[in-house]
């Protein structure tokens, strides 16, 4: 017995496709500043992609902080909700560029970029790829420390301070370093680099017994300064000097080093 069965299908709108996936990889962040982020794709759509891509977007977030519906947060997520439609490959594909203005303080992680492409028939379709921020270890701080006018063998009493930024996105601690301050016309002596103190947690501590020598050599202080979340991550480092008991009426001068380094 033989039967013979009628078949069919029913052809819809197309649904948008997204491949060929490219992202910036891996990212390494700008001082105190922000940096393009750039996550890339072909859009295809059978019915043609001129009259039927309605709008592309894209979500960038650190999967170990936030989820993709999570609300913008510079440290962990970011939108782009209008990606810019480029070359045109073919009738049905063409290039889009999501770029995202990523702050110094996102953080050191694995991140994830999804695009996702609508249509006018209220299609939509996603695809996704993964990046990794790098680590960023860095600071800003005030270039001048003056110590205004002593007499000879006198300490300054009150503290000068100096305001650190943490400009990365890892908590900090210090190195800090100098020299001796010189001027080319002394004869008798200069200012020894051992003769400035500091303290990096403390104001008005004792001179001699509660701050540290600066040396030529970098040192470590635990300045334990956060990274940024919602404000800037400032803290002050407080500064004293102690002049020779023997040296001329002159300006002295010298160089003081902070590097950032991590506080681990």
């Amino acid at each position: 017995m033989l039967m013979s069965l009628r078949t069919g299908v029913l052809a819809g709108p197309a649904v948008p496709g997204v491949s060929n996936m490219s992202v910036s990889d891996p990212v390494d962040l700008n001082s105190c500043s922000t940096v393009v982020v750039w996550c890339n794709a072909t859009i295809t759509d059978g019915d043609g992609w001129y009259n039927e891509i309605d709008n592309v977007n894209a979500t960038l977030w650190n999967e170990a902080a936030a989820n993709e519906d999570s609300g913008d947060d510079s440290s962990n997520h970011y939108t782009n909700l209008s990606c810019v439609l480029g070359e045109n490959i073919s009738v049905n594909d063409v290039f889009v560029n999501c770029t995202f203005t990523v702050q110094y303080y996102a953080n050191p992680a694995e991140w994830t970029c999804k695009i996702r492409a609508n249509d006018t028939d209220s299609n939509a379709g996603s695809n996704s790829t993964n990046l990794t921020v790098n680590t960023l270890i860095a600071l800003d701080a005030e270039n001048t420390i003056n110590f205004g006018s002593l007499s000879p063998g006198e300490n300054r009493t009150d503290d000068v301070n100096n305001t650190v930024t943490n400009c990365g996105n890892v908590g900090i601690d210090l190195n800090l370093s100098g020299t001796d301050l010189t001027n080319t016309s002394a004869t008798v002596t200069n200012i020894s680099v051992g003769n400035v103190h500091y303290n990096v947690t403390d104001y008005d501590q004792d001179y001699a017994t509660l701050m540290t020598a600066l040396s030529a050599t970098p040192t470590w202080a635990d300045f334990s300064l956060g990274k940024r979340t919602n404000g800037v991550m400032s803290n002050k480092t407080y500064w004293k000097i102690g002049l020779p008991s023997v040296i001329e009426d002159l300006v002295y001068t010298g160089m003081i080093t902070f590097t950032a380094v991590s506080d681990s």
